[in-house]
């Protein structure tokens, strides 16, 4: 009966762990898993939290995956509240990376992006009206969206 228990245990775990891949919390999309997390903080703090859980700031590599990622958003606030990602040009002004180490191409800034100058340094998303990108002083406090690999 020991046997067969043991059997039954590591047979349901191992169905659990193809079903939810990323892990209790975490969403998967395409090949990455993602997490918004509700707490406000300022961006480096952000980041930090997420690197604790073996992430980073969500990098974002395309327009479908930018609405899964609000989709997320919106099913946890049923808003499309402003939250950090993990883009920022802090190292060089105009030069935006990822705090994964991904190429960053594909954008999604808000109509003519006009840079708010040197304390404007992280990106945060659905800005305004039309829910898009914008630099923003890092030192604002806003919930985010951590990503890690599968």
């Amino acid at each position: 009966n020991n046997i067969l228990l043991v059997c039954f245990f590591l047979a349901t775990n191992d169905l659990v762990k193809r079903l939810r891949p990323c892990g209790y919390g975490w969403t998967q999309i395409h090949d990455r898993c993602f997490r918004y997390i509700p707490v406000l903080q300022t961006w480096s703090r952000a980041e930090r939290d997420c690197r604790s859980k073996g992430a980073t700031l969500a990098s974002v590599h395309d327009i479908q995956e930018y609405h899964e990622i609000q989709r997320l958003i919106l099913t946890a606030t049923h808003s499309y509240q402003e939250t950090w990602i993990g883009g920022s040009d802090a190292q060089e002004e105009g030069l935006w990376l990822w705090s994964d180490g991904s190429a960053f191409h594909y954008t999604n800034w808000c109509g003519s992006h006009i840079n708010h100058g040197r304390n404007w340094n992280c990106l945060r998303m659905n800005h305004s009206g039309g829910k898009c990108w914008d630099d923003y002083t890092c030192q604002t406090r806003l919930p985010y969206v951590c990503a890690k690999n599968m």
